[in-house]
Parts: C-alpha cells; structure tokens; sequence
C-alpha cells in the first residue's frame, strides 16, 4: 500500500450542480427590478439612453399617461404654449447651456415600434439632488392626442407653465376658455398655475383672474418675460414658494445657466494630455532633430475654434436654390438653431418639425427591420416642396429647406443642394 499516497490531502471542490439546478438556475443578481432594468426611481418610462426614455402603451396616449402618473406620482413641470412657440426654446435653452440634450419620452403601441407622441423635457436636479421633470406640452402627435396629453400634462403637473404670446383680448379668452372648462370639470390635481407673458401683459391679470374664477387652482401672473433666462427666473422662483424654503432641500435653482448639470464626460473622451505640448515638442526636437521642421509646422495649425463653424453661409448658399422660401439648419436632438434665412416659416418651428420628421423615419426604418438609417426626405404639397437632409460630415446637424412648388423642380433642387459643399 502506498502510504504516501493515501496522506496527499485534497482541497474541496465546488459541489456539483443537480439536474434541477441546471434545468431552473436563478439567476436573479438584484432584488429590485426597477433597478435591473435602470430605472432607479418612479418615474414615467424606461430608459433606454442617456436622453431617450420609451413608455409602451396599451390605449389611448393621454389616458396611458394619466394612468402612469397616477401610478408614480412624479413631481413635474409643464410648460405650455399660448399664442406663442417658446416652451421647446425654453428647454433647448435649459439643455443648451450645460452643453446637454433635450430628452425625449418615446410613447409608443405594444408591439409596434413607429411612436404614438413624443414628448420632450429636461431634468433640473432640486438641492438634494433629486431630479425634476419640465416637459412641454408642445408634442409630436396627431392634433387631438396633442390636446389631450397637453391637458394631462398641466392637470397632473406640480407647477404648470402658461407662456402666452402677443395676443388680442378676445383671442386670448378664446383660447383660454378649453383650460377653463377643464379646471371647472376635472379631475385636476394641479393646484397652481403660472402665467408668463412674453407679450403685453395689461390685460392678462384680468384674463387670469377669469381663469381662476370658481376653480380650486391658484393662477399666478408674473412680469414681462422677455427672454428665455427671464421665464426661467420667474419659474424657479414660483417652485420655491410652493415649497416654502427658497434655500430649502426642495429648492429649484432660478439661475438658467446653472439648472442643468453639464453631463459626464465618457471615459473614452476624456482628457488625456500626459505632458505640456511644449515639453514634447522640446523632448522630440532633442531626440529626432531631422523631424523638427514638421512637428514645428504641425504644431502651428490652428485649432478648431467652437462655434466657429460658418453655418450662416452655408444656409445663405443653399437657400439661391430657385425658388427658395426659407432654410434652416439645426441640432437634431436639442432642436437649437444654428442659422436660418427667409420668412416664414420660423426657424424654431422648422427645427421642431424637421427633428420630428427625421425620427419618424428612423422609428419607421426599425419597425420594418431595417435598422436605423441616414435618413433623408423630399416631401411634396399642393403648393409647396420640404428638404430634409442631414449635413455631410457634421453629426448631429440637419438642414430644413422649404421652396415654392409652382417655381422650384423637386428634383432639380435636390441635385443642385449635394452640390452645396458643407462648412469643414
């Protein structure tokens, strides 16, 4: 007998799995699905990215969305446009400060991948650094699906937002009548509402006063605004005396330009400079003297200077296509102008519209399996041409053309735009 054999000691191994164990094996890693599917916190969607957010629905948009914030009781903001188009700006201006992105909330049918609305917002951290929502109500979606959400959005809301433009007195009541018979016939949980006039205000405390009468909501008329940082100030300031404590946990920063925190710089774009420029360019001349003249000369060019991009005249160039109304181009995601010419329509709105056209197509070209897609669109009316493209070489960046159809050729003006060379 081998004693020295029977002495090895063994270590323990692992046990081995059962049939039962294989055929069911958990494989739950957190307790909290919320958590595994990155939600985190109750509030209406998934998220799917750092600025999308998807909501699958089962019925109507509005009714769905009602449900949700019933469900989850978030604490929102909503702005909503009056005889103006100054919400989305708004929120391009919060987002654009930080050198973010406006968000958008996909809402789409179960099972179908082409979006019912969608909503966009921006998420301003309160002082204890829980986020708050501010959606306009200023959405993509058919007409009556746009009135409704719009409505559940303001009855629901913490604090809504009225943004009313340069209207006559009679016009204004006209369309403040539908608001009034909603807070009159309910359900509305919202109990305060902010008037902002981005026009004459003279006959808005009476109007206000009306749409008050014989309701439980507090309306609120706030100065003149006449820019984006002024609305802004008046918002934030409103959402701190609803919550008592200016300077409190619960406390809304009223400076636009600190609102919303700059997001994180991924770890792939970080800055990685290990040395001062001038120390490598000492240390290369020392070791290779024969490669002096060309890293002298490569350090000479000039860098790109932000903002620097010469969109102006690129717009100005394609908008001497025959027959020509108006062009614009823009930032896709946050919406944000970035130069325009002609008339009507207006640059905010061409943006908008083109934004939502460009991801109705690429919703469209998932749904059919085809994956996402440069997409590209010229669209005909009865009387006039829309181009749609994005820039070449600038990510991110689209231009929006409308030309008169009874003095353009579609076609002609799209061979005639690829000839139009982008800003480099």
């Amino acid at each position: 007998m081998n004693r020295a054999r029977e002495d090895v000691h063994w270590p323990e191994t692992a046990r081995v799995p059962s049939r039962e164990d294989l055929l069911a094996p958990q494989t739950q890693v957190v307790n909290d699905r919320d958590a595994y599917l990155g939600q985190g916190r109750h509030d209406v969607g998934r998220r799917i990215a750092d600025d999308q957010v998807e909501l699958f629905v089962t019925t109507d948009v509005a009714l769905a969305l009602q449900q949700e914030f019933n469900l989850h009781a978030p604490e929102f903001i909503a702005l909503h446009d009056v005889g103006a188009s100054a919400s989305l700006r708004l929120l391009a201006s919060l987002a654009g400060a930080a050198g973010a992105r406006v968000q958008r909330l996909s809402v789409r049918r179960q099972g179908q991948g082409v979006a019912l609305a969608v909503l966009q917002f921006v998420e301003v951290p309160l002082a204890d650094g829980t986020p708050v929502r501010v959606y306009s109500t200023d959405i993509n979606a058919d007409a009556t699906a746009r009135a409704n959400v719009a409505r559940v959005l303001l009855a629901h809301s913490r604090l809504g937002v009225l943004m009313v433009g340069e209207l006559p007195a009679h016009v204004l009541t006209a369309q403040l009548a539908p608001l009034h018979e909603s807070l009159l016939r309910g359900p509305w949980p919202n109990r305060d509402l902010l008037l902002v006039p981005l026009g004459s205000s003279i006959a808005l405390a009476a109007q206000g006063a009306q749409l008050a009468s014989q309701s439980p909501v507090a309306v609120h008329v706030t100065p003149h605004a006449a820019k984006p940082k002024h609305v802004w100030t008046f918002v934030g300031g409103a959402w701190n005396r609803l919550h008592g404590a200016p300077s409190g946990q619960r406390a809304l920063p009223t400076e636009l330009s600190r609102a919303v925190p700059k997001p994180d710089v991924p770890s792939t774009e970080a800055t990685t400079e290990p040395m001062p420029l001038e120390s490598l360019q000492a240390s290369a001349a020392h070791q290779a003297p024969q490669m002096a003249p060309l890293l002298a000369s490569t350090m000479a060019m000039p860098m790109p200077v932000p903002g620097g991009t010469q969109w102006q005249v690129y717009v100005d160039r394609c908008a001497l296509i025959k027959g020509t109304i108006s062009a614009c181009v823009f930032d896709t995601h946050s919406m944000h102008v970035m130069a325009y010419t002609g008339g009507q329509p207006p640059a905010e709105r061409l943006a908008q519209q083109g934004a939502a056209l460009l991801a109705a197509m690429n919703d469209a070209s998932r749904a059919l399996g085809l994956g996402p897609a440069r997409a590209e669109a010229g669209i005909s009316t009865t009387s006039h041409h829309l181009l749609l493209r994005p820039v070449p070489g600038h990510p991110g960046v689209a231009l929006h053309m409308v030309l008169q159809a009874s003095a353009s050729n579609l076609t002609l003006a799209r061979m005639q735009l690829e000839r139009v060379e982008p800003p480099h």
